[in-house]
């Protein structure tokens, strides 16, 4: 059930563009910390705007695997002065870390299950075969799980199971309507239901980190209950676009006979999957209650849930899998990156940055900003190859803005790239978790660019005037 292997750029092309980003960013910090420091900033300032610019250009080139991009950059922080080496090593192993190491294996434990071909039956049952629905009922269960779950991880534990019926369907890929928006959908949602909790995506967390610098902290209860509505939103407007643009076919009964069969071999629910669900439920709820109990650390009980996963009587994880499936180029990552970022931010070198670029933004409405720093993050996100390193490049950017704007209007324009990090659907060859779908062949990158185009333009509109109202009903 794997999706064929893709035809992307060739070696040389690629070779190319790693070469040139290496030079570039070689280039970009050597003059910063060799050029004396432009009026208002310090040595320090200069030296951390070159290791965001450096940054920004290894990440676009896919110069290295993130992991090693960051950190590599962590450990020259303090060969230029902008912070010691004691505090590097003292931050890296930070709460975000640790919070995403945990949920790997909740993660990992749910797809070792039969929860997932569960819910895909439920789904198909519903249906009785309606296309409409079926649509609905794939892209909004996958957008509440991802929530609490890693996007690519959700992703996998529904690509096979739609892959399967397709296939037992006789849907052809290039030819099957049903098949083009379900391997449109499957992918969209995943990326989209990251936004909605601080578990749902690496890159919530290092905005989250990024907030805390500035002395925001946004509890996760705050978090659900600010963010879920704008992927619900973006979840319908994707679904209506599918089926308005594709029109799929109904499900065929062969399918829908074959998704049955394959529930039916499973029997009753063993307690290894009740173990699972109580475990992975316990650790939500005390997500939330977290709120108001500050005992209930998110990472002290995420922790708890991947402790109680490996002990004997419960076996619903095991070391060797652990390792296999956790994507540990995504943990270094984060584990780094805050740092990488927090130190731009804190020599007022993103502040610097962002008057010097967007100071013509000061004399206008917070719409009017979130309209135009919206479509920019939107549009420049197709550059930037994963969700956590669109939050690194332009969460501190829109702190920043937020000094000319207003800070109160700090966490509004923060939360554009977060959103966008995982809601983007308009170019294919830079967001892998499209990729992984479109290697089956049901859709080409045109069609995936039809689908996303209007829901796309119509959310960069809802997010300028929602994030501000909605999110200052919180205080934020």
């Amino acid at each position: 059930m794997k999706p064929k292997k893709l035809e992307g750029e060739g070696a040389p092309k690629v070779a190319r563009k790693r070469i040139f980003g290496f030079i570039a960013a070689v280039i970009l910090i050597a003059g910063f910390t060799l050029l004396p420091p432009f009026e208002g900033l310090t040595e320090a300032g200069m030296a951390s705007i070159g290791v965001f610019l450096g940054a920004i250009v290894l990440f676009v080139c896919q110069v290295a695997p993130l992991a090693v991009s960051c950190l590599t950059l962590m450990v020259l922080l303090p060969y230029f002065d902008i912070t010691t080496l004691a505090k590097v090593y003292a931050d890296f192993g930070g709460t975000s870390f640790f919070f995403v190491f945990f949920c790997f294996g909740v993660t990992g434990a749910l797809s070792n299950t039969t929860i997932p071909m569960r819910i895909s039956a439920w789904i198909t049952k519903i249906s009785k075969g309606n296309p409409k629905v079926l649509v609905f009922g794939f892209l909004f269960t996958a957008t509440l799980m991802s929530g609490f779950l890693s996007n690519f991880g959700t992703l996998i534990m529904f690509y096979g199971i739609i892959f399967m019926f397709l296939k037992s369907a006789g849907l052809k890929p290039g030819e099957s309507q049903l098949g083009k928006c379900l391997m449109i959908g499957l992918p969209f949602a995943c990326g989209n239901g990251g936004f909605i909790s601080p578990a749902g995506s690496p890159g919530n967390l290092i905005a989250q980190s990024l907030l805390q610098a500035e002395g925001i902290n946004i509890s996760f209860l705050q978090w659900f209950v600010m963010c879920l509505p704008f992927a619900l939103i973006m979840c319908l407007l994707v679904s209506i676009a599918l089926i308005a643009i594709f029109k799929p076919e109904a499900m065929p009964a062969e399918a829908q006979k074959a998704v049955f069969t394959e529930r039916d071999k499973l029997g009753g629910m063993e307690g290894k999957e009740k173990k699972a669900i109580i475990i992975i439920v316990l650790t939500i709820l005390l997500w939330f209650a977290g709120t108001w109990v500050p005992a209930l650390n998110t990472t002290v009980v995420a922790g708890c849930a991947f402790f109680l996963m490996f002990m004997p009587g419960i076996d619903l994880m095991d070391w060797k899998s652990y390792v296999r499936e956790a994507d540990w180029n995504l943990l270094m990552m984060v584990g780094s990156v805050a740092i990488t970022m927090g130190c731009v931010n804190s020599t007022g070198a993103m502040t610097w940055i962002a008057d010097k670029l967007f100071s013509g933004l000061g004399g206008m409405s917070i719409v009017a900003v979130m309209l135009i720093v919206g479509a920019v993050v939107c549009y420049l996100r197709v550059l930037i190859p994963t969700a956590p390193s669109v939050a690194a490049i332009f969460v501190p950017i829109m702190i920043g803005i937020a000094q000319i704007v207003g800070t109160q209007y700090t966490v509004p324009l923060a939360m554009i790239p977060v959103f966008w990090a995982g809601a983007t659907i308009t170019l294919l060859y830079t967001e892998p978790i499209y990729l992984y779908t479109h290697g089956a062949g049901y859709y080409s990158a045109m069609d995936l660019f039809k689908a996303g185009l209007v829901p796309t333009l119509l959310m960069i509109v809802i997010v300028a005037f929602g994030f501000p109202a909605w999110f200052g009903l919180f205080g934020f």
